[in-house]
């Protein structure tokens, strides 16, 4: 492990709003510090980012990043990693207004281009426990399998790789309290690794498409529907896809009058949100959890207001 020396600078951000999109749950590797800058690992690297208005402020630990689109300098990465030029053009229909006021709220929010495996394994760990602990657990996992990154005297790690984790067991994950379904990891881990074995890098878009739908075809792996639609849309650019939890059920009911199972809420959604279904669901879903959500950690927009630190970072100090 080397200490970097920081890559810093800043890329222009308008009608963006960082907090919201780190916030959002959609990411686990990401949290604000008490200094109010937020850190993070990304694609390998290191990451400190702070918005000032219409702009980011950006460290780094190298200055080009390797990602499944190809490698690109810093400036770059940031702009397609947190969709910075990429608004959606979600239009409310007449009478929904809690569609409006979700998306009027949440003005500058995009979804992540997530790491496909990272955000494999992440969302199968995320069915069973709430969020710190999922990101307690990805931590963990990468300070036990990753490789060590230093950035401004703190410790940072990748996410393991596919042969690393497919190592593991059940038993494994249950010895550091990861539940019964943590066998689950391991299986997904191990089809990854053999079904990409020997193939070139970086592996692109459309061959991680059939690796996650390859997953979701196969018994045991943790990948149903609401995984599934997750890795869809915060990693595969499947922004039509619309992941149903209890939260999304809740609402659908109680502000549409939607009953049914998870598939038919799903089916639902996607066809009134049309290419932007994924986007819609996230206003409702964000909005309807600052509503009811138990704690500042569950309420994205009173936490991202509140300039309090997160309750699990992604790194040590050195």
């Amino acid at each position: 492990m080397r200490a970097a020396d920081p890559v810093e600078g800043t890329v222009a951000a308008v009608d963006f709003h960082l907090g919201h999109i780190l916030a959002s749950g959609q990411v686990f590797r990401w949290g604000r510090d008490v200094d109010g800058w937020w850190k993070g690992i990304a694609c390998g690297t290191a990451f400190h980012l702070r918005q000032e208005g219409d702009r980011v402020f950006y460290r780094a630990s190298a200055d080009r990043v390797a990602t499944c689109a190809g490698e690109m300098a810093v400036p770059e990465f940031l702009r397609w990693y947190l969709r910075i030029d990429e608004a959606p053009g979600v239009r409310v229909p007449g009478g929904d207004r809690y569609l409006r006021r979700a998306r009027d709220l949440l003005r500058g929010f995009r979804f992540v281009r997530q790491e496909p495996f990272e955000c494999v394994i992440s969302y199968i760990l995320s069915v069973q426990a709430h969020m710190t602990l999922t990101k307690r657990r990805i931590n963990f996992l990468a300070r036990t399998l990753g490789r060590e990154i230093e950035l401004m005297g703190e410790r940072y790690w990748t996410f393991p790789a596919p042969d690393a984790l497919a190592c593991l067991n059940g038993r494994d994950f249950r010895r550091h309290r990861f539940g019964w379904r943590s066998e689950r990891v391991a299986t997904a881990a191990r089809y990854v690794a053999d079904t990409l074995k020997g193939a070139p890098a970086p592996v692109g878009l459309e061959r991680w498409r059939e690796v996650a739908d390859g997953l979701r075809a196969l018994p045991g792996t943790g990948v149903g529907l609401k995984v599934g639609k997750c890795i869809d849309l915060f990693s595969l650019e499947r922004l039509d896809a619309v992941p149903v939890d209890t939260w999304v059920l809740k609402l659908a009911r109680e502000w549409y009058g939607v009953v049914g199972s998870d598939a038919a809420v799903c089916a639902w959604a996607e066809a009134r949100g049309g290419k932007w279904a994924g986007y819609v669901n996230e206003y409702l879903f964000v909005y309807y959890r600052e509503l009811n959500g138990p704690s500042l950690y569950d309420r994205a927009i009173s936490f991202c207001a509140s300039g309090e630190p997160s309750a699990e970072l992604p790194f040590e100090q050195v």
